[in-house]
């Protein structure tokens, strides 16, 4: 009963999935944690092997759509040979209240990146900059408060050619960064994002059970981050440099509006790393059970077809809710 409820229930989502996309805001959510609808299944096939080989046969099915869906992300990868200069990215939603940000500091120092991301830095890192870590990183571009409480931040070991904060909201808020710099005598531009949580004002309807979780699912709202990633699609196209892209996208890699971040740009993670790449959420404040681990994607290096990835892990925690990236990229050889 449990085991024909179970695919019903799953094939239904799948259906609805491929009608419907991301245009429903229940299917949206439904669609931005797939990957984990197909979890019971690590139990319900072998006890139907051991049980029903009935129930087992028609558990099959699902079980093909998860090994193609999913199989290819623990897939050994091929991993591009270069004789090029490598470039060493790192990306990091730090959160403002971190209380850990001097092992993030340490951290950052003994990551050997290059060029260093930062979303949601605390308000005094605004304000002052990364002063401890001018040594390693002397250029910095960091966003006033001005612009955005827990901004964003680049820190980078090369000088910066043109520095610019952009607006994707659609409001003239400039909360976003690109810069350009020169290397391998190449003029590249880089971005450091950070979209809209998908979490509206007001929750779709009311419901009587107290519990955190499901009153902010239920307010769930992608609109107006889907909004931000059609802008940023835009820009990107348009972009007439080679580019490197990092940040927090606060979108699934589960969801269907992954295809169009991904349409024109390559997923370093997807390209080299290995497994889901869960990066949030991570418990901050005891708000999420500690024995449970992140759960989604939602932290990502992205790049145009003028390079390759040659590795991409993730970092430990930190403080953070989220887990940092780390990617080592070279130019493409047919660059």
């Amino acid at each position: 009963m449990i085991a024909s409820a179970y695919i019903l229930l799953l094939l239904g989502y799948l259906i609805l999935r491929l009608a419907f996309g991301d245009s429903l805001w229940w299917l949206a959510l439904l669609n931005a944690m797939a990957h984990l609808g197909f979890l019971p299944l690590i139990v319900l096939f072998p006890l139907a092997l051991l049980i029903d080989r009935r129930t087992a046969f028609r558990l099959m099915p699902l079980m093909l759509i998860a090994g193609l869906w999913f199989g290819p992300y623990f897939l050994p990868k091929l991993i591009p040979e270069t004789t090029n200069s490598t470039l060493r990215m790192l990306t990091f939603n730090v959160w403002g209240d971190n209380p850990r940000m001097g092992d993030v500091e340490a951290w950052i120092r003994d990551s050997n990146a290059d060029l260093v991301l930062l979303q949601e830095i605390p308000e005094t890192y605004s304000e002052n900059g990364f002063s401890n870590l001018l040594d390693v990183y002397p250029y910095q571009f960091v966003q006033s408060l001005e612009m955005r409480t827990w901004g964003n931040a680049i820190l980078s070991r090369i000088p910066f050619a043109e520095t610019e904060n952009f607006d994707l909201e659609g409001d003239g808020t400039p909360s976003h960064q690109r810069v350009t710099f020169d290397w391998q005598r190449t003029t590249i531009a880089l971005y450091n994002i950070h979209l809209l949580i998908p979490i509206g004002d007001q929750a779709h309807f009311s419901t009587p059970i107290d519990n955190p979780f499901l009153h902010l699912a239920l307010k769930y709202d992608d609109a107006p981050r889907d909004a931000e990633i059609g802008r940023l699609s835009e820009r990107i196209d348009a972009e007439p440099l080679p580019f490197l892209m990092g940040g927090d996208f606060n979108t699934s890699d589960q969801s269907v509006i992954y295809q169009q971040l991904a349409a024109h740009r390559r997923d370093s993670f997807r390209e080299v790393g290995r497994g889901f790449g869960a990066s949030w959420p991570l418990a901050v404040n005891g708000e999420f059970p500690a024995f449970i681990p992140p759960l989604l994607r939602m932290d990502y290096i992205w790049h145009s077809d003028s390079f390759q990835t040659v590795s991409a892990q993730q970092g430990p925690p930190l403080g953070s809710d989220h887990l940092a990236l780390l990617a080592t990229l070279a130019l493409s050889p047919k660059s």
